[in-house]
Parts: structure tokens; sequence; C-alpha cells
């Protein structure tokens, strides 16, 4: 309880958590408190270590070794998660002992912009055929969630995968008719029809499929439990199963799907938390 009490101490005084016992590994959170929808650097370091596991509430947050002293993940917070404290329990392993250290993060609420939106009644009326299709296809998604390669195959800083600036932002509420809908799990980026659609960073095409509301859709694995996503192209440039390398051609811009005209959406998902792909250009890859 002494160990936990000044843990958490040094946490709120900005220092730097360790793990007891000898020799000491330092825990460092960057930033030690983040909005919804936001990206999360965990790095932990120090002599005699070996590796690394975390989670967070039941979630597997995987490590990759960061030189010879240190191991590093990314955490991401889902844009609807409770504001408030969230643990992270972290389990080092040395070469002669196993360690285990609580650490917290807090979690800070974000304003997410709103836009109410009128449109004829039977927008929403869908024939049961079509409800089955979108039923099946939410189910291909949520597998892939839970099957990510093991190896971290990004490197380095993201890039954006168009020139284009932002026409829909991340976590926006709509409310359609007077009815709220899910916020917006991505972003939407500006580009005309056939604008090339290029790879942020390294990864491995996990979906290449045409669906009822995202249109022809791509989804990437950088590895690790962490995702991103290109939703309405008009067409494809990578076959699912290939490995893609930063920078290379995934596709076209377009707008298949239930979109109103053309653009890309791009979307981001880090240990099942649906997070801000701007954060990713900001936080990840950097020193």
């Amino acid at each position: 309880m002494k160990a936990l009490t000044a843990l958490l101490f040094s946490l709120a005084l900005g220092a730097e958590p360790s793990f007891s016992g000898e020799p000491p590994w330092a825990v460092s959170l960057r930033p030690q408190e983040a909005f919804q929808g936001g990206v999360v650097e965990i790095r932990v370091s120090g002599r005699d270590l070996v590796g690394v596991k975390g989670s967070v509430r039941h979630r597997e947050i995987t490590f990759f070794p960061e030189g010879d002293s240190s191991h590093a993940a990314l955490l991401g917070v889902d844009l609807e998660e409770k504001p408030g404290l969230v643990e992270i329990l972290l389990k080092g392993r040395g070469e002669s002992a196993e360690r285990e250290a609580p650490v917290t993060l807090r979690v800070r609420e974000k304003t997410f912009p709103r836009e109410h939106v009128t449109v004829s009644p039977t927008f929403d009326r869908l024939d049961q055929a079509t409800l089955k299709r979108i039923e099946e296809e939410q189910a291909r998604i949520a597998r892939i969630w839970g099957a990510s390669t093991p190896r971290r195959l990004w490197q380095g800083r993201f890039l954006p995968p168009v020139p284009g600036g932002i026409t829909s932002p991340f976590g926006l509420r709509r409310i359609i008719n007077g009815s709220p809908r899910s916020p917006h799990g991505g972003v939407d980026l500006k580009a005309s029809l056939g604008t090339e659609v290029v790879a942020p960073n390294h990864g491995k095409v996990v979906l290449r499929e045409d669906f009822f509301f995202s249109g022809k859709s791509l989804v990437l694995d950088h590895g690790g439990g962490f995702y991103t996503m290109y939703f309405h192209l008009a067409d494809f440039r990578v076959e699912e199963g290939s490995e893609v390398r930063q920078g290379d051609l995934l596709g076209w811009a377009g707008m298949t799907g239930r979109a109103t005209g053309p653009h890309l959406h791009w979307g981001a998902r880090l240990n099942g938390a649906r997070v801000d792909p701007l954060e990713l250009l900001e936080r990840v890859g950097g020193k």
C-alpha cells in the first residue's frame, strides 16, 4: 500500500514513477493527462529490463523494445471514455525477477462539436436485406480488432494520407431529425474525386471490401492492436493481405457508400479505443 501511495503521489507531482526493487525501473507517460480520443505513450526503462506487459480495463497493451534499456507502447483513450482516473497495470520482467506497478492516467473531458441535421424521414428506412448486410459487415469489422499481428510494423512518424484539410472533425455529434447518432469515429478530410490516398506508415492490409455505409473500405494493421481505416474510396490499389510501406498508394478518394460528396474518412483504433487519427501526426514517433 505504501508503494502504491508513493507511486500515485509521484504522478500527481509530475515526477516519473518507478517499479520498486533493485535495479529501479522508471515509468513515463506522455502526456500524463489525456483528453478523450487521445493517444498516450508509455515508456518503461532501466537496467536489467528484458520485457514489459501492460493492461487497462482487461485490454492488453503491447510493448515493443526501444533500444537496450527501455520498452514503449501506445495507449488509446476512447472518445467516450469516462473522465477521471484510469489505472494501468504494468508487469516488468528482468533477468532475475518480475515486478508489477499500477500507474494512473487522468482522462479529461473534451467538448466535441454538435451538428443538427434535418433529412427526409425515408433516409433511415432500410429493408431487412440491407439491415442483415449491415449486421454482417459490422461483425466482420469487429473480428478484425481481435486478430492483430503481434509484431510492430509501423516506424517513426505518421504522414497524412491526403493533403486536404478537415471537413468533418473527430468526435462530431450529429443530431438527425432530433435523434442523437453515434459520434464521428474519425475525421473527414478534403479530397476531390480521384485524389491519391497513401499509407501514413507501414502496415498490412487486413480489410479490402465494399460496405453499405463506408463504401469501398481499407483497414491497415500496424501491429500490436493499432489500426487505421480509409473509407469511401473510389477504387483500391492494394490487395487484402499485402504489406505496404509508408507513402505507398492505397487507392483513390471517392464517395462510395453513404457519402454526399467526395472525401476521405480516416479513422484509427488503438487497443480497441477510437482515437483521433490527427493525434498520430502529433504524438507518434517523436522523441
